[in-house]
């Protein structure tokens, strides 16, 4: 199960400690977390059992309606957003 102290240190390893995360971890097991860094923003949610959605930069005049990327590890949507947020 991801904890909110071992999401922290996925964020920290992968992205850095420049980037801000805010974590919030849920009685049933999900995890959302909020990254801000340089001039972008990324959203991850999920838990352990179901995989990670995730998304960088989602505009803010859309209705959520689901995360367009998931995968099966909180570390593959680190990747990714680290991935993202240097293109």
């Amino acid at each position: 199960m991801t904890t909110e102290q071992s999401a922290r240190e996925a964020v920290r390893r992968i992205l850095g400690e420049t980037a801000r995360a805010d974590i919030t971890a849920f009685p049933a097991g999900s995890v959302s977390i909020t990254i801000h860094s340089g001039d972008h923003y990324a959203s991850i949610s999920g838990a352990t059992d179901s995989g990670w959605g995730w998304e960088v930069d989602p505009g803010c005049d859309n209705g959520f309606t689901g995360y367009p990327n998931v995968v099966g590890a909180l570390d593959e949507a680190l990747l990714a957003v680290r991935e993202q947020f240097a293109a």
